[in-house]
């Protein structure tokens, strides 16, 4: 344990040492890659930096090398998580006992309309299992009928009583694993009055019928799992127990190492490694022992701790570029393989591996982490708009706003869209609610799918979508300061300086009553002080007036209509949502150079300086002559700044038009 200590030690040291303003020598995980590179590399079912510190954010982003510091409370917390997963990775558990799960509405995984319920359960074991519904509201007569994956039980019929909660039950063998549970409430004849039972009159009417809970049982009886992933990835030399030897743990540590530390591993670490199954056996431990203990050294180890980049050029270390700019996680086997061949700089290769990495399900965390950090998407997550002004606004309208956010960011990389999208597009993904919320037609389903927009809907691309607007919002009304800084700083890049000290606030009480919102700003922008940066951010704000705090249409602000127009320093005017659309559409280089900024900073963990000039000017005019497909700037970012080919590549080495 001293020894690890000591190893811990020296990890600031490390990351704070840099060759050059261009070239970054160590790269803390950040939480995300944390958990993300412990679940490729081990397959365990949970996320060990749960309760890690927050990381630090620089330059917009929490994966800048230069605020990843490493705290004591940090090295405490990699050894206890280090611990704690190599017992996981290597202990096969016990049987699980009986538990009793809850899944009811208004929990994230729960969705449906009221007559139906819909719930996600890992099984822990395969076992037989108690499923309990439960019905409340008023008294129907009805049937339940409850899908296990898809496949229909009818449960008990539902009588009429004088109770608004029911409950229905049904046992069923279950096999280990995700599975989908559905309750259905289906309607058997006319409703049942609602009666005081003791003078027979009617009383006030209940809501109606809901499936509101589902409780899962058990397991009881349950049946060994089948043999962990962890342990797949662990132990691959396998010999049946009891003849297990330091060769083929030499052989399962190599490859552990080779794959925690992402490159080859030297004869002396494997040595090291080596040194605690011996240590295990002179002490009567057991040889998983051995391998537990080893493990925890490696899950410790600076070189899995950080991503180490001695040498520009090596190939190893480029692929984990490539890898955490878009996965956000290590490199899988096939990105080992092509480093290992010396292949990642041949530009068909990198191409190749990049269009490869962006059509896989890890490519989400390019949603995830860029995109959420890049939109302040996360921000929605902890605002807490005021319930007496918005009682619309609850948990499942939040979640379905970011939702929205999510899938629309993900179709563009999944489509290889153009990123002129994110300033307005033909399409979104909405559900019942959200579409209802909008004003738009309706949508028949529970689950968000893709919609195309009618023409009039003011809706279109991320910045009128609810989530940015309500981000972009105080909690009691809009902000177009606010709105209007978010535009300057994530489509513009030209982000305005802090607001001086001792600035008054805006009168709250008169915003609607006495006067508008406009009215008051406008009468702040005769400070000179303030006129400055007001006179850049207020216009592009006042373009987005015609949506409230959380995001709804309006066509008035109390007592006063909203007036959207907005006319920028440099003469430049423009009427309404669409027509700022419209505006920031007519400089499309610029929005394009913007976001390559972001991107690259993203990519490169770190902030960007003069050196970086030419490449932001290639990329752009790259991304510019690929008719502004996003997967173009991700290719041109991966050629020019992470893995550096020779010769660059070019839009039409790239097979873009």
């Amino acid at each position: 344990m001293h020894r690890t200590l000591a190893i811990l030690a020296v990890l600031p040291v490390i990351a704070s040492a840099q060759s050059d303003a261009t070239h970054i020598t160590a790269h803390r995980l950040n939480r995300t890659e944390y958990n993300n590179t412990i679940r490729d590399l081990l397959a365990v079912d949970f996320q060990p930096a749960a309760d890690f510190p927050a990381d630090d954010s620089g330059y917009g982003f929490d994966n800048i090398a230069d605020v990843l510091s490493l705290s004591p409370v940090l090295m405490e917390k990699y050894l206890a998580a280090a611990e704690k997963i190599a017992h996981a990775a290597t202990v096969a558990p016990p049987l699980p006992k009986p538990t009793v799960a809850r899944h009811g509405r208004g929990e994230n995984r729960a969705s449906g309309q009221s007559s139906s319920l819909i719930v996600s359960h890992r099984f822990r074991a395969e076992g037989d299992y108690k499923l309990i519904v439960t019905v409340t509201g008023r008294k129907d007569p009805a049937k339940l009928e409850l899908l296990l994956d898809g496949q229909p039980y009818r449960l008990r019929p539902l009588e009429g009583g004088a109770e608004n909660r029911r409950t229905a039950e049904l046992t069923a063998h279950i096999a280990y694993g995700e599975h989908i549970l559905q309750g259905n409430l289906i309607p058997d004849g006319l409703p049942v009055p609602d009666l005081d039972y003791e003078s027979g009159k009617s009383k006030k009417p209940l809501p109606d019928p809901s499936v509101n809970q589902i409780e899962i049982q058990g397991p009881y009886d349950p049946l060994s799992p089948p043999t962990p992933e962890s342990f797949k990835r662990v132990f691959t030399c396998t010999l049946p127990a009891g003849r297990e030897s330091l060769d083929c743990a030499r052989v399962d540590l190599a490859n552990l190492a080779r794959r925690a530390y992402r490159r080859p591993v030297s004869e002396a670490e494997l040595d090291g490694l080596v040194h605690f199954i011996q240590a295990a056996k002179e002490q009567g431990d057991s040889f998983d022992r051995g391998i537990q203990l080893a493990l925890t050294a490696i899950l410790v180890s600076p070189h899995f701790l950080f991503r180490i980049e001695r040498d520009p050029t090596n190939e190893f270390e480029l692929a984990s570029r490539l890898s955490y700019f878009l996965w956000s996680s290590m490199p899988d086997e096939q990105l080992l393989r092509i480093a290992a061949a010396g292949q990642l700089h041949q530009p068909e290769v990198l191409h190749a591996q990049v269009e490869r990495m962006l059509a896989a399900g890890k490519s989400r965390a390019l949603v995830d982490n860029f995109g959420s950090q890049w939109l302040e998407l996360r921000n929605i997550d902890v605002i807490q708009p005021d319930p007496d002004r918005f009682p619309d606004f609850n948990d499942s309208l939040r979640n379905d706003m970011k939702r929205e956010t999510q899938l629309f960011f993900q179709s563009i990389i999944s489509e290889d869209r153009s990123i002129l999208d994110f300033i307005d597009s033909d399409y979104t993904f909405l559900n019942a609610r959200l579409a209802k919320f909008y004003g738009l037609p309706p949508v028949d389903s529970n689950k968000l799918e893709r919609v195309q927009l009618p023409p009039d809907s003011h809706r279109g691309g991320v910045i009128t979508q609810a989530s940015i607007l309500t981000v972009s919002s105080y909690p009691t009304r809009t902000s177009p300061v606010l709105r209007g800084k978010w535009i300057l700083e994530n489509l513009l890049n030209a982000a305005p300086p802090p607001p001086p000290p001792d600035v008054p606030n805006l009168d709250e009480k008169a915003v609607g009553v006495s006067a508008s919102m406009r009215q008051q700003l406008e009468a702040h922008r005769t400070n000179p002080i303030c006129n400055p940066c007001h006179a850049r951010m207020d216009p592009l704000g006042f373009g987005l007036e015609n949506f409230d705090a959380i995001g709804r249409w309006r066509t008035h602000e109390g007592n006063f209509p909203i007036d959207s127009a907005g006319k920028l320093p440099n003469g430049k005017t423009f009427d309404g949502p669409d027509g700022l659309k419209q505006l920031l559409l007519a400089d499309k280089r610029a929005f394009t150079k913007c976001l390559t900024k972001k991107l690259l900073t993203y990519a490169l963990g770190r902030g960007l300086n003069e050196s970086d000039d030419t490449k932001i000017q290639s990329i752009v005019d790259e991304t510019v002559a690929s008719n502004y497909k996003f997967r173009a700037l991700v290719q041109a970012i991966a050629a020019q700044a992470l893995v550096r080919v020779t010769p660059p590549l070019t839009a039409k080495q790239g097979g873009q038009p």
